[in-house]
């Protein structure tokens, strides 16, 4: 029985993926990802939550008891406002890439925070603003934060989406993610922020989508 086209394309893919193979892995394509639907709304998990934010700092300055109550509060007053979906990884390698895309809600506090464990980062700005002090950065910004810088931004009016790059290898050891923020009060901050802004947040149907918001924002038609 003759080979169907479909057939044909794949073994040609099986015959490149076999002749070009660095230290990262093979030739490989994962198209058209859909982006991941965000946490519900509305009381967290209390142990996945505090077990997801490294926050030792911070307990010893006021207490386990008080900063698990405030960081719990964060998370409920920020769910539904962020989504990260995998596009690609290699977790198999040790120097291997990894790549995600990040959506957050429009004018989404960030909360001040590293990641040790995660190695290197590169942001690039796909589509809306990210607010970093008095920088505004839009589409085609790029941000390199080096192994365990703390940072944090602001969404713009419209969101925002990046993408976010890591190209070597995990501190399996070290808390992929650690709560930078230095008080108490920092954190209703964020909290007041959340609350304020949640009912703007709108994931998009498709990666690139929050530009079409960002286009009604700088007219003012939004």
């Amino acid at each position: 029985m003759a080979e169907t086209q479909e057939q044909v394309d794949e073994r040609t893919r099986e015959r490149t993926r076999r002749r070009f193979v660095s230290e990262r892995g093979p030739f490989e394509i994962r198209a058209n990802p859909e982006i991941t639907t965000p946490s519900s709304r509305g009381t967290p998990d209390k142990a996945r939550t505090l077990q997801i934010f490294e926050h030792s700092a911070l307990a010893e300055k006021y207490g386990e008891g008080p900063v698990q109550e405030k960081i719990l509060e964060m998370a409920e007053a920020l769910s539904g406002g962020i989504t990260s979906t995998r596009l690609f990884g290699q977790d198999e390698s040790p120097n291997g890439m990894r790549l995600s895309h990040v959506w957050f809600g429009a004018n989404f506090p960030l909360f001040r925070h590293s990641h040790p464990g995660s190695g290197d980062c590169l942001y690039y700005v796909i589509a809306g603003e990210i607010v970093m002090g008095r920088r505004t950065l839009r589409a085609g910004s790029v941000m390199f934060l080096p192994n365990g810088m703390p940072y944090k931004f602001k969404a713009g009016p419209a969101g925002a989406e990046v993408l976010e790059f890591h190209a070597d290898r995990r501190d399996p050891n070290a808390p992929g993610l650690r709560l930078e923020e230095h008080s108490l009060e920092s954190i209703q901050q964020l909290i007041d922020g959340g609350k304020a802004h949640r009912h703007e947040w709108e994931v998009p149907e498709r990666i690139g989508d929050t530009a079409l918001r960002q286009a009604e924002v700088d007219s003012g038609t939004e």
